[in-house]
């Protein structure tokens, strides 16, 4: 049972969300996304893809754009078509782990050992990796290569897998940094707690209870004539491709559709609740969407599962995925009651950021006066300590070859009072907190118990290690 400040502080939220919140003209709705969708697919040669908005526990925009399939000229249809979440996947994950919060099963701030039965997390620095250190991506595990097979034969059981691959490269806590070995990791603790396979415990836990009767991991042989088409592009030419398939399949390897995606939007934005059923305690729930980590205090970082953002000056959560032939991205406004959920084809491309966007600027602008910063020259050599090369933090560390390519990025200090990174100039209005000169982005800096530099942050997934 909720404490009882606790739970009259959520239902004044709630109240306070409910009544603040703008709601949005469907007509106009469908009159931005339509607009956006159109040109987007034309100008990136993008077949085809979908867009769910719910608000107030109701559906008020699906929609279907283009083919589902080119070769059959299926539409990508609103009701039927099905595709592939990627990372989205780890929003269910992180879900379902909470869900054994709530029954007391597992205790979040607990060494993640005292549950694992089928790996063991290495004694590689004297704090030990806590549950809530696997959700907020925190864990300090590395991303080895190796997670993607090329045919069902391949797959063998999450906990052999992770068996051998559990590096530590961080102590837990230290940096965030998107973490598909923790999240997988979440989902062997959540197999041996349960005692269930993963699959089987988010359907009869998640999918089920939630009306999703289309979600698998596993796509039924009466689904499969509903599959969207995988497609790259080379060139100007688009191409099939097989379904990608991951040893990791709480990370990465769920399919559903918009009324499915729609169904767990609304019980998340509800608190966990959909209709009279309820799948997380508002506490639990509450949990969830709070931030619970960042590289520094003015900048976006991770709730429990959830990326953050405050694009527009909006308290946001959301997920994106990518997959090979297809992107997606999951985002909620839990103040304005609103979710939005867009899928298209074309792995790493920026469509669905459009829609968001689009979205975001017609009924939710905003309103809060540009600041453009001034840089002062005397800054210049003050500056010389955030000079250096920086990488993805999602890159191999103990790997000599195969990790996953990442970029470097130079960081440079100015004689104007000026940093220069990203093919910008940004100016420090903080301590480590940077506006870029136009005064549209930000980014913060990390750094260590002796003063060092050791990270860039421009939210979230958007970490930059440093390493020279």
């Amino acid at each position: 049972m909720l404490p009882r400040l606790l739970a009259v502080t959520l239902s004044l939220l709630s109240a306070t969300s409910q009544a603040r919140a703008q709601t949005v003209d469907s007509a106009a709705l469908a009159t931005v996304v339509d607009s956006v969708f159109a040109a987007g697919l034309r100008r990136g040669g993008i077949p085809g893809g979908a867009v769910v908005v719910v608000q107030h526990g109701r559906v008020i925009l699906a929609k279907g754009y283009g083919k589902a399939d080119v070769a059959s000229g299926r539409p990508f249809d609103a009701d039927r078509t099905i595709f592939p979440i990627a990372s989205i996947s780890k929003v269910f994950t992180a879900t379902a782990v909470m869900q054994l919060v709530d029954r007391g099963r597992v205790d979040l701030a607990a060494d993640v050992n005292r549950y694992l039965t089928s790996a063991r997390v290495p004694a590689t620095y004297p704090e030990p990796i806590t549950v809530t250190h696997l959700l907020d991506h925190t864990s300090g595990l590395d991303e080895l290569p190796g997670r993607r097979v090329r045919s069902a034969s391949e797959l063998v059981p999450l906990g052999r897998f992770l068996k051998e691959r559990l590096v530590r490269v961080h102590p837990p806590g230290d940096l965030t940094s998107y973490s598909s070995y923790g999240m997988a990791l979440a989902g062997l603790l959540l197999e041996d707690v349960s005692g269930e396979p993963y699959e089987t415990y988010v359907r009869r836990h998640v999918w089920q209870p939630l009306g999703m009767t289309h979600t698998s991991i596993s796509v039924p042989v009466a689904d499969r004539g509903d599959l969207a088409a995988p497609y790259e592009s080379e060139g100007d030419t688009l191409v099939p491709i097989p379904y990608e398939l991951y040893q990791t399949p709480p990370t990465s390897s769920i399919v559903s559709t918009l009324p499915d995606m729609a169904r767990f939007m609304i019980a998340h934005l509800q608190h966990g609740r959909l209709g009279d059923t309820r799948i997380l305690s508002e506490r639990a729930a509450a949990r969830m969407q709070g931030q619970a980590a960042t590289m520094h205090p003015r900048i976006p970082g991770w709730a429990l599962g959830f990326q953050v953002d405050d694009a527009n000056g909006l308290r946001i959560i959301e997920h994106g995925g990518d997959i090979g032939g297809f992107s997606a991205l999951m985002t909620l406004l839990p103040d304005e009651d609103i979710g939005i959920f867009v899928v298209h084809h074309l792995e790493g491309t920026n469509l669905r950021f459009d829609v968001k966007r689009a979205i975001l600027d017609r009924f939710f602008a905003d309103r809060r006066p540009l600041a453009i910063p001034t840089p002062h020259p005397e800054d210049a050599p003050r500056l010389e300590r955030f000079a250096g090369t920086y990488r993805a933090s999602t890159f191999c560390h103990t790997c000599t070859v195969g990790g996953v390519p990442v970029q470097d990025f130079e960081v440079s200090a100015n004689p104007d009072g000026t940093i220069s990174v990203w093919d910008a100039r940004w100016v420090e209005v903080s301590p480590r907190y940077f506006v870029r000169t136009d005064g549209r982005a930000r980014l913060g800096f990390a750094e260590d118990g002796h003063g060092r530099i050791v990270a860039l942050t421009a939210g979230s997934w958007r970490v930059l290690e440093r390493v020279r």
